[in-house]
């Protein structure tokens, strides 16, 4: 059977095309995404004659992480299954939707720690220029990123994945103690170890996890659940029938070169524009006048005939106009399809909802399927991990398994709290027109439940037990107060009937 390096090195044939257009790509844009092969951080890369393609990435890329991940605003919402909403006669009762509003709190805090957002960012650029990357949720909640020239991937025809594998490079002294350090050609130990990571779906929709060394030493081996596994495997748009994904410089590429080409010719024309030089005639040249006229400075006197003299300069305004008009057609088109032309969201603690609802609407007219797909596909899955490890650390109250419905809340969806509130408010007004009738027909507690929780004050809630209580106790102190007085009244009639009575 043939080892981790050898499997790698058979898949890496048909990954090829897709590989070199992702280069391709990447060197309209910015050539560090994906590097021509053999150029590392110690080489040159190429450098594109425009930076449009930067920038149009830039700018796409921090719009769909910033309405994957809105600045101050909660990303996910914890729902109860519907089984056991049905068990409440249809209402979360108000304390449950504080807590789990505290959960989501809780969440979101460890994801700022996490510092999600620039990985998100890192990951959402390689999707944007290669159409695939490969994510790994890391132990300490971190995201790490792999490109495109560093894995191979195969999947069925339903598209799941069906064999991964990472190429990394380890230093020696990060292998566990047991393995052996690979040796280079004249003997010596070697400073970066390569480790082949696979992952491979075995029939019961379990995943196998195994590490080895390039010379087939064996690091590690896990086994994962399907929804526990720590990959995701993400694509820009999917293609039917092909492994890996096709990218958004893709479907823009031929106005990216066109616009590199005319960027090119414009400061080639500018080049020549700029250039200056003497025509002297034939007959003046054997007496010396080339030689002086090429020892002059500015401000000399010399002495000769100016019409044996021209100078003579370049001049072509129409190309360089038609070449000017061109470019800026290219970039107007560029700039709709990355959306760098509109305002996106401010650098802000807290932006508004008006804010995020015109940002997300944009997107969807430019990358309504990968958006959508992502907020499902990776958020989804690193909630889930994240919850399981904060569980395990104490960081979050134990649950049973899919007691917690994390709703991942992206698109217009993410204003849902909002919402909520608003809703309320309707609500609100709508039982007030029916005064004290209209009351008795709804649940206050539940109204007022939801719209704190909206408002994000869950700690506000007192829970059912203890407002019962309170009503008891409520309750006893009137009937108290209404007993009183017919006590005072019967102990005074008895105090008169005793002073009547004769003595003995």
């Amino acid at each position: 059977m043939a080892g981790s390096k050898e499997r790698y090195q058979a898949l890496t044939a048909y990954r090829t095309q897709f590989l070199q257009r992702a280069r391709h790509n990447a060197s309209l844009t910015i050539p560090s995404l994906v590097p021509l092969e053999g150029q590392d951080a110690q080489a040159h890369l190429v450098e594109p004659y425009q930076s449009d393609g930067a920038n149009n990435l830039i700018s796409l890329a921090s719009r769909i992480t910033m309405a994957l991940l809105p600045a101050g605003r909660p990303y996910l919402r914890l729902d109860i299954p519907p089984k056991e909403v049905m068990s409440m006669e249809g209402d979360v009762p108000p304390e449950v939707q504080a807590e789990l509003a505290k959960g989501e709190t809780l969440i979101q805090a460890a994801v700022e720690r996490a510092n999600w957002r620039s990985s998100t960012m890192q990951e959402v650029q390689q999707l944007i220029v290669a159409g695939s990357v490969t994510e790994e949720y890391m132990d300490d909640n971190t995201i790490r990123i792999h490109r495109l020239d560093r894995f191979v991937w195969r999947r069925d025809e339903r598209g799941r994945m069906l064999e991964c594998l990472l190429l990394e490079k380890w230093d020696r002294e990060a292998l566990p103690d047991g393995v052996p350090v690979p040796v280079d050609s004249t003997g010596a130990l070697e400073d970066d170890v390569e480790i082949y990571t696979k992952i491979h779906r075995r029939q019961d929709d379990t995943y196998t996890v195994t590490k080895e060394t390039g010379d087939g030493h064996s690091v590690s081996t896990v086994e994962f659940r399907a929804r526990d596994l720590p990959y995701l495997f993400l694509r820009w748009s999917a293609t039917p029938g092909e492994d890996y994904g096709r990218s958004k410089v893709e479907e823009t590429i031929a106005d990216l070169r066109s616009l590199e080409g005319y960027v090119a010719a414009s400061r080639q024309l500018g080049a020549m524009a700029a250039m200056n030089f003497v025509m002297i005639r034939p007959s003046a040249s054997s007496n010396g006048l080339r030689n002086r006229l090429s020892r002059i400075e500015n401000g000399d006197v010399v002495v000769g005939d100016p019409e044996t003299v021209e100078l003579k300069q370049f001049a072509n305004t129409q190309g360089a106009q038609i070449v000017a008009a061109n470019v800026q057609e290219l970039r107007q088109s560029l700039g709709k399809a990355y959306l760098s032309q509109g305002a996106g969201q401010r650098d802000a603690e807290r932006v508004t909802a008006a804010e995020i609802q015109r940002d997300i609407n944009e997107i969807e007219a430019v990358a309504g399927g990968p958006f959508s797909a992502l907020s499902l596909e990776m958020l989804e899955v690193r909630t889930h991990l994240l919850m399981q490890q904060m569980i395990a650390a104490g960081e979050f109250p134990p649950v049973e398994e899919d007691a917690l419905m994390p709703t991942i809340l992206t698109g217009l969806e993410a204003l849902s709290r909002e919402r909520d509130v608003n809703r309320v408010m309707q609500a609100g007004q709508l039982i007030g027109a029916f005064g004290e009738e209209g009351i008795r027909q709804v649940k206050i507690p539940v109204l007022l439940g939801a719209g704190l929780v909206g408002l994000g004050f869950p700690n506000a809630i007192r829970p059912a037990k203890e407002v019962a209580a309170e009503k008891q106790q409520e309750q006893e102190q009137a009937m108290a107060q209404r007993a009183a007085p017919a006590a005072i009244n019967a102990a005074s009639k008895a105090q008169e009937q005793q002073q009547q009575q004769p003595q003995g």
